[in-house]
């Protein structure tokens, strides 16, 4: 069975094309809060919009608002741009681009017009276009579009900040994600596993519950460091060849705690503690021993109290260790361990997730049977 590698599990490829899909996705709830304040202060309301470049700036990927609408069909590559390249190459904003400009008049479309064209960079490099329009014939006046262009280089400024934190964010997953690898091949590869079952997961999720435009990726992203706390279990426990006696029980245990800790001090050392998405990795990595019925380790946390995403990651990761080979057991198979999840739903597990798992039988197949085939 063939499978679209990219995927079989986020994580496992951390690239350009992952970090730029997960930036466009989280893009429009950055531009919501900025066009509120947009239109509070101009009293002829103008609309924004972000047009991403691809890596190697030639085209324009993606365009954004904050409806989160996405268009990626521009009509021509950068080079045809007068204004894209004046800010490429200049670092500059244009003001009141001319719609003589293809992707300008394509990004105004037949009811608006470009203001204000003012270039994104990261680092050295310029990865996209921030856009202030207004409407054709309601033009904002001289004061107005005066105040617009003193305060446009502090949205310019916001909009980057939660950028760039983005890309803080995947360098410490990367960082944390390799260290667990070198740790312990079997628990780095049972994280790949994890992140292509929780995608597909928490793809269903999203789309049952009408969630938020880039909540499955986020998830799946997380998931695999849910056992990053076991990088501190000594060996003669994580690697014991049968059943713990009570006090290696709860020393393995211990991992959940320890990875909470980990996670804290990546926080802190990645200056990700004001980042609006750190809540749901700390949340993955703390709870996910936790069951609705309360039973769960180390808080005994119950119901509404443990998170979507935290419910998602145990379905995925008690199936994948039902049926991988341990020290200790060997693998199920499919089907038991579906039933059994048939058994804890509604009790330890979120009924929803189950169902919802279940009914992806083929493609979780398709992800065991890779990882399987490639040593995983």
């Amino acid at each position: 069975m063939t499978m679209d590698a990219r995927r079989l599990s986020p994580i496992d490829h951390i690239d350009h094309v992952l970090l730029d899909t997960f930036i466009q996705k989280s893009l429009p709830g950055i531009l919501a809060p900025l066009q509120r304040t947009l239109a509070a202060r101009l009293p002829h309301p103008c609309q924004l919009q972000v047009l991403w470049l691809a890596p190697d700036r030639a085209e324009i990927t993606a365009r954004i608002d904050p409806a989160g609408h996405r268009n990626a069909h521009a009509p021509c590559p950068v080079d045809d741009s007068p204004t894209l390249r004046h800010g490429i190459e200049q670092g500059k904003a244009v003001h009141q681009p001319s719609l003589d400009d293809p992707l300008m008049a394509w990004a105004g479309g037949d009811e608006c017009q470009p203001l204000v064209c003012f270039p994104l960079r990261h680092g050295q490099h310029c990865i996209g276009f921030l856009l202030v329009m207004h409407h054709m014939g309601k033009p904002p006046s001289d004061p107005a579009q005066a105040e617009l262009l003193a305060w446009l280089p502090m949205m310019a400024t916001l909009l980057m900040h939660e950028i760039d934190a983005i890309h803080g964010l995947f360098g410490a997953v990367r960082f944390a994600r390799d260290f667990a690898l070198m740790r312990d091949t079997e628990t780095g590869q049972h994280q790949l596993r994890l992140g292509g079952y929780v995608d597909l997961l928490a793809s269903a999720m999203s789309q049952a519950h009408g969630l938020a435009d880039g909540f499955a990726q986020e998830v799946a992203l997380y998931a695999p460091l849910h056992d990053i706390g076991k990088i501190g279990i000594p060996d003669e426990i994580l690697l014991k060849p049968g059943a713990f006696d009570a006090e290696e029980r709860e020393r393995m245990k211990a991992h959940v705690t320890n990875g909470t800790a980990l996670i804290d001090r990546l926080i802190e050392d990645f200056g990700l503690a004001n980042n609006p998405r750190i809540d749901v990795l700390r949340s993955v990595v703390a709870w996910h021993h936790e069951y609705l019925d309360g039973s769960g380790y180390p808080e005994g946390l119950s119901g509404d109290a443990i998170p979507l995403a935290t419910r998602i990651i145990t379905v995925a990761d008690i199936f994948d260790a039902l049926t991988n080979l341990r020290a200790y057991k060997k693998p199920w198979s499919i089907d038991e361990a579906f039933d059994l999840l048939r058994k804890m739903a509604g009790k330890q597990l979120d009924r929803e997730c189950v169902q919802a798992f279940i009914s992806e039988r083929k493609r979780i197949t398709g992800i065991w049977e890779h990882y399987a085939a490639h040593g995983a």
